[in-house]
């Protein structure tokens, strides 16, 4: 897996509401020293990320990697369907290292296009680095970051 910063398919926008980035600032920080991990969604009728779902890391390595857990993850996909919600990617953080892709964060996941991938750099946990990626024919491709 690479990453790739110009792509005919490069996405250059995704936004967020204020209030659900600060949810995943703060339950990224709750988490320390360990990676957190969740899902990405929104109302269906909105444009915009407006949803956190955190999932536990059930990993037996957690400081730096993840895995869903499979009862909540199950969960977090009957309550979006349940309240009319759409799924838009999935989320991890990295305690340790910045917010780019590792080898690591290739395996074990369902890539589909249409899915983001965000990284979440806690390095500095008083500023930390939210990273937007697609993944889409084999490489990770940076998207801006903007609020909704």
């Amino acid at each position: 897996m690479s990453l790739s910063l110009s792509h005919p398919n490069y996405e250059a926008r995704t936004s967020i509401t204020k209030a659900a980035y600060t949810l995943l600032l703060d339950y990224c920080g709750s988490i320390l020293p360990n990676e957190a991990c969740g899902v990405l969604a929104r109302a269906k009728e909105r444009h915009s990320i407006d949803i956190i779902l955190p999932i536990r890391n059930i990993h037996p390595h957690p400081s730096d990697s993840f895995f869903f857990d499979p009862e909540e993850w199950t969960a977090a996909c009957f309550s979006m369907e349940k309240n009319r919600q759409q799924l838009v990617g999935f989320f991890h953080s990295h305690p340790n290292t910045a917010a780019i892709p590792s080898n690591r964060d290739g395996e074990g996941f369902y890539f589909h296009s249409g899915f983001q991938y965000w990284i979440i750099s806690l390095t500095d946990p008083s500023a930390p680095v939210v990273q937007p990626y697609r993944h889409q024919d084999g490489v990770f491709m940076p998207a801006q970051l903007v609020f909704a």
